[in-house]
């Protein structure tokens, strides 16, 4: 119990939540709340509608922008920078996982904004909430590899190496 970092831990907790709750919601808007408002409302009202969900939502979508870029620092920090990990493989994965968080990012705060410069990507919602969801997927897959291959490492550094007179079973 005295090997915790309280700072990792909390960190860790609060950016998977914000995660939770920004995908999640993306894919209840994609898959729930845009269908069933068009099937069951006229256009007039699911535009109302789509306004109003998009109003309330972009505070959230801000929130959980900001809360991740905080806490993913911060998990970055204590994981990666001190040299307690290979920098190779883990920094180019790393990379790519924030690149395609960057997308995601902007996809979300185009979706929520009210800029015309992102106005025919508003119109194309449905297909830009698939473009998200997809990077949020691969976001997950690399996580996983990340935690793959930062485990590896503690692993190997955390074993002595066997002298000759010890059997080693995998």
């Amino acid at each position: 119990m005295e090997n915790i970092n309280i700072l990792l831990w909390i960190s860790r907790s609060l950016h998977i939540a914000a995660v939770i709750v920004t995908i999640g919601g993306a894919a209840f808007l994609r898959f729930a709340l845009l269908p069933g408002a068009k099937q069951a409302l006229e256009e007039e009202p699911h535009q109302r509608l789509r306004e109003a969900v998009r109003k309330r939502w972009a505070h959230i979508v801000r929130a959980g922008i900001a809360l991740l870029l905080v806490t993913g620092t911060i998990n970055f920090i204590i994981l990666a920078v001190p040299p307690k990990i290979d920098a190779i493989p883990y920094h180019p994965i790393f990379g790519m996982k924030l690149l395609a968080a960057f997308g995601v990012f902007m996809i979300a705060s185009a979706l929520v904004g009210k800029s015309p410069a992102f106005a025919k990507l508003r119109r194309n919602e449905r297909t830009w909430l698939n473009v998200l969801l997809a990077l949020a997927a691969v976001i997950i897959l690399l996580s996983g590899l990340l935690s793959q291959v930062r485990g590896a490492h503690s692993t190997a550094v955390d074993r002595p190496e066997p002298t000759t007179t010890e059997v080693v079973s995998p």
